[in-house]
């Protein structure tokens, strides 16, 4: 039990070094972006409309949190490994928004979220394009979780589509979200919670 106290503790501390770190990255980040004018030409928005859905986004991700600490509650570790992996994929997101700094789509609906509006992207945050975090999450919880796998793959596809209607991202940001929540799951399951499995 202390263990799994600690290890929270940990994971909460290294979640918030890490939200904090990337957004002061992002202030940086924006004005390269600016200087650089980096476009893609999606050909996924030739057959898809520009709409606000923000309502639907805003749902599907906090839902999936919601719905992965009601599915995962009884499971040994389960909120020290999601903070991890967030904070993981945070430091990964800043490493990928640092190569390939992509300037957003000129027909961007700016994104309704309290949460990240709020503690994450203060001001203004349009280019935090590659790869997507909302989808990175869903993508999280699909490979920590062993129950409903489905519906998060489901979810995670429908989100993925959402987020080119918004204009928020581009579907090479969609796509790279898979690989790297993918290896965020492996190397926090390596480095820390197979070690643990028999304590």
């Amino acid at each position: 039990m202390k263990t799994q106290k600690n290890l929270l503790i940990a994971s909460l501390l290294f979640l918030l070094v890490c939200a904090v770190s990337f957004s002061l990255f992002l202030t940086f980040h924006e004005s390269r972006v600016d200087r650089l004018l980096w476009y893609f030409d999606d050909p996924a928005f030739w057959v898809l409309p520009a709409k606000d859905v923000s309502i639907p986004i805003f749902t599907i991700t906090y839902g999936t949190i919601i719905a992965y600490i009601i599915l995962n509650r009884k499971e040994k570790y389960f909120a020290s490994k999601m903070a991890f992996s967030y904070g993981l994929l945070l430091m990964f997101r800043t490493l990928t928004l640092t190569v390939l700094p992509l300037k957003e789509p000129e027909t961007i609906i700016f994104l309704e979220d309290p949460f990240l509006n709020t503690f994450i992207y203060q001001g203004t945050i349009d280019s935090d394009l590659f790869f997507s975090g909302h989808t990175a999450l869903v993508c999280l919880v699909f490979f920590q979780t062993r129950k409903w796998k489905w519906f998060f793959a489901v979810i995670g596809l429908i989100l993925g589509v959402l987020l080119m209607i918004q204009r928020v991202h581009y579907s090479i940001d969609i796509l790279a979200a898979l690989p790297f929540a993918y290896l965020t799951v492996k190397i926090v399951d390596f480095t820390i919670y197979r070690r643990l499995k028999d304590i």
